[in-house]
């Protein structure tokens, strides 16, 4: 009864803080400034690697889909790279980078309307993006750097305009509770 009261405590203190007299438009955890999330490609990338009758099916002619996967797959590419220590978001990234937000964000879309055994084209952009995720995990693991791209731990320079410096404390420990 005990560790279900602690846990309850911290889910109410936690909830109470983190929304107690904000909006949900203006929510930032931990009082971060965030600014919009500016992504390593962009849907006319997006719609010349596979072309816009591929991009606007995968959609399935909801503008805003392909916009939302683009978002979502330069998230998951900064997600990667803080992990591997580089302060995000990078200015002026790589072209693999471009080729990999592509891969990822066309993947997201290809799933979102189901991959049908008969359709290799859509198999082989899922391997596509299986394929940058395996590289943006050996950077994120520090075995591949990515060229010209400032790292926290090698170079603590100023932060570029827009970035965050991310860090995080011990774990709590609630085992013996």
């Amino acid at each position: 009864m005990k560790k279900f009261l602690v846990v309850l405590f911290f889910i109410l203190a936690f909830t109470f803080t983190a929304f107690a007299g904000s909006s949900a438009e203006s929510y930032s955890p931990r009082g971060i400034e965030t600014e919009v999330i500016m992504g390593y490609c962009t849907l006319e990338d997006l719609n010349g690697a596979y072309g816009s009758d591929r991009i606007s099916a995968w959609s399935r002619l909801d503008p805003d889909a392909a916009e939302r996967a683009i978002r979502n797959a330069s998230s998951e590419i900064d997600g990667y790279l803080i992990s591997g220590g580089y302060i995000v978001p990078l200015q002026g990234p790589p072209e693999n980078l471009r080729k990999y937000c592509i891969d990822i964000a066309a993947a997201a879309l290809i799933l979102n309307v189901g991959v049908l055994e008969n359709d290799p084209g859509g198999k082989a952009v899922l391997e596509e993006a299986k394929s940058a995720r395996r590289y943006l995990t050996k950077v994120a693991e520090g075995k591949f750097r990515i060229p010209g791209a400032a790292n926290f731990d090698k170079e603590t320079s100023k932060l570029p305009a827009g970035g965050v410096r991310i860090s995080a404390s011990p774990r709590l420990d609630l085992r013996r509770f």
